[in-house]
């Protein structure tokens, strides 16, 4: 059996076994027109040629998407539940571990805390068997793949249990006091209470705003300043390296880039300030790979404010941490 943490988040998926973990773009692009790739790389990422074929269609997934794909997108529904948008995700982010599988896997994954009336629903779309194909060299491989269970939790509980692992496994939690995790994401942040070891969902809240706002914004600036235009898809390297390249050349954005993110962090301020009495709370934890860009605005903020060590990956480890303890005994 093989226990996996997968975080489907609207701008990256994350993925882990405990040994290895992945992450990429969560956009899908169409494969149907049997592009050629000729890859010149010796030790090949398996990333930068994501593809499957999934109930007959064939995907590119992640970067590859933006490759190969004349055609690609990334769903920021809310309930993303146009066609099997969340389920090519899910399970191209799986198929990463196809040979490692045995019989069966047993998956925890999240959803935003006020879209958990949502969990029946995916558990119905993703558990089960599963057959599709991937691509090695570009051929067809067929695999399967079994979920035999799937545990959905609120998002922000995958940071708890990644950053506070210790202190859970060693009884030192109560120590911990009040904790609120902020977890900013691409298209919403939610915000969790945890009391006592206990998630106080009645406190807790999904807020509609998270990264893809700065994309917008940083997307408009970049057309009036250099005239070019670029999607939300493809401005996730120029956020990460702080800088486009035109015509060869690399042009600094770091200014332009705060300017935005300043004000992103202005709201999120303005949004825990008219839920929480954050004054309340022992630890205010930020997460999500959007903190790490608004932690420089955010942190001096709030005196009881933390960031975690890695919070692009925080909430698939701690998914990860969650399965090992519920499931362990049925490991073989």
């Amino acid at each position: 059996m093989k226990l996996i943490g997968l975080d489907v988040g609207y701008g990256f998926v994350k993925v882990t076994d405990g040994n290895l973990g992945y992450s990429f773009p969560s956009i899908i692009g169409d494969s149907s027109s049997g592009t050629i790739v000729l890859n010149f790389e010796k030790q090949q990422n398996i990333l930068n040629n994501l593809r499957i074929e999934f109930e007959g269609k064939n995907y590119w997934l992640g970067k590859s998407s933006i490759k190969h794909s004349n055609y690609l997108y990334r769903d920021l529904s809310l309930t993303r539940d146009y066609g099997n948008d969340f389920e090519i995700l899910f399970f191209g982010a799986l198929s990463l571990f196809h040979s490692e599988f045995g019989n069966y896997i047993k998956v925890v994954t999240g959803l935003p805390p006020e879209r958990m009336h949502l969990a029946d629903e995916l558990i119905n779309k993703v558990k089960g068997e599963r057959a599709l194909s991937i691509f090695h060299e570009g051929k067809p491989k067929k695999i399967k793949i079994n979920v035999s269970d799937v545990e959905v939790v609120p998002q922000p509980l995958g940071t708890y249990w990644s950053e506070f692992a210790n202190a859970i496994e060693h009884g030192e939690v109560d120590a911990l006091g009040k904790i609120g995790i902020i977890d900013i994401g691409f298209r919403t942040s939610d915000f969790a209470v945890i009391q006592e070891q206990e998630y106080i969902s009645e406190k807790s809240r999904t807020i509609p705003i998270g990264m893809c706002n700065v994309y917008k914004e940083i997307s408009s600036k970049l057309s009036a300043k250099y005239g070019i235009y670029k999607e939300s898809h493809s401005l996730d390297e120029a956020i990460i390296k702080r800088g486009v390249k035109i015509a060869g050349k690399t042009h600094d954005i770091s200014d332009l880039l705060d300017e935005c993110f300043e004000k992103l962090s202005q709201n999120i301020i303005i949004e825990m300030n008219s839920n929480w009495m954050v004054d309340d709370f022992d630890q205010l934890v930020f997460t999500g790979g959007g903190s790490h860009s608004l932690s420089k605005f955010l942190l001096p903020y709030f005196s009881q404010s933390i960031q975690v060590a890695d919070p692009f990956t925080a909430n698939s480890r701690g998914y990860l941490n969650w399965a090992n303890y519920k499931w362990s005994t049925d490991k073989e």
